[in-house]
């Protein structure tokens, strides 16, 4: 088996597992909304009750009335009931009357967020499938993997807040294309390196806010700082927002917009006949 062989192996297998994540309860079509709640009696909507912080942290606190129809551990809320971000401090799902159910989620332990899913939302109902590119051995490059200068950042903005946040820069992956170089910025996320990045199909032949591609910093196809590698910009996946607009997913940087059309990847999600979900 050849290298790039194997590389066509590992992108079909991406595509296998892509396809199946789409499908489950926790699937990013399923997210229908997210909230930040750091304030007593707040409206989450779509989502019924009043929510606050609990005092001692760990999770949220709602109240509600009984035709409100929030059931927390199999008991329906008439008052106050407790949900927490870990099973061992208690519950962790609420179902509401439409069928969504909300979770708590926390980056630290310290804020929390209601977030509300429903497994029958409108785009979970429409989707099909996510349309890619077809497979190019040609957008198999080369890349130096490099170390940026120190205290080196990028403004990263998100898709539901505008206000660019500046996030340190791990790596500089330069990309060799046809003989010439292009050089994007990476953020380290959850044992990856992580390059959001704009290109001319966005919008186009693919999702107009951009995609990402991300390269392992473990395992047997790890990358490192002074690395010489081949990068397969085949795997470049579409952000959470293509599937969700509640998704308020970092958003490509300036320094990685890339003056060219890299024709791999994915595309968007489509319906059944083939129009991408957010077509008008």
């Amino acid at each position: 088996m050849t290298d790039l062989d194997r590389l066509r192996g590992d992108w079909e297998t991406l595509r296998h597992d892509r396809e199946a994540q789409m499908t489950g309860p926790r699937s990013p079509l399923a997210f229908v909304w997210g909230a930040h709640v750091t304030e007593p009696d707040t409206a989450v909507p779509p989502a019924p009750g009043r929510w606050a912080p609990l005092d001692e942290g760990r999770g949220l606190r709602v109240t509600a009335t009984a035709d409100e129809g929030i059931h927390i551990d199999g008991r329906l809320v008439d008052g106050e009931a407790e949900l927490y971000w870990l099973a061992l401090d208690g519950p962790t799902r609420a179902q509401f009357s439409d069928g969504s159910e909300g979770v708590v989620f926390s980056y630290d332990g310290t804020k929390f967020a209601l977030q509300v899913w429903n497994a029958e939302a409108d785009r979970m109902q429409r989707f099909d499938h996510i349309a890619t590119f077809a497979y190019g051995a040609q957008w198999v490059v080369p890349a130096r993997i490099t170390e940026p200068r120190e205290g080196r950042t990028v403004a990263i903005s998100h898709f539901r807040d505008p206000h660019p946040v500046e996030v340190p820069v791990v790596a500089e992956v330069v990309l060799t294309i046809d003989e010439r170089y292009y050089i994007l910025q990476a953020t380290e996320h959850e044992g990856t390196l992580t390059i959001p990045f704009r290109d001319d199909t966005n919008g186009v032949s693919s999702y107009g806010a951009g995609r990402v591609l991300e390269l392992p910093l473990s395992g047997p196809n790890a990358v490192k700082v002074g690395d010489v590698a081949f990068v397969d910009l085949n795997r470049s996946r579409l952000l959470p927002c293509a599937f969700s607009p509640a998704w308020n997913c970092p958003l490509p940087p300036s320094d990685n917009v890339l003056p060219i059309a890299i024709d791999a990847g994915e595309k968007w999600p489509v319906d059944a006949a083939g129009q991408p979900l957010d077509a008008e």
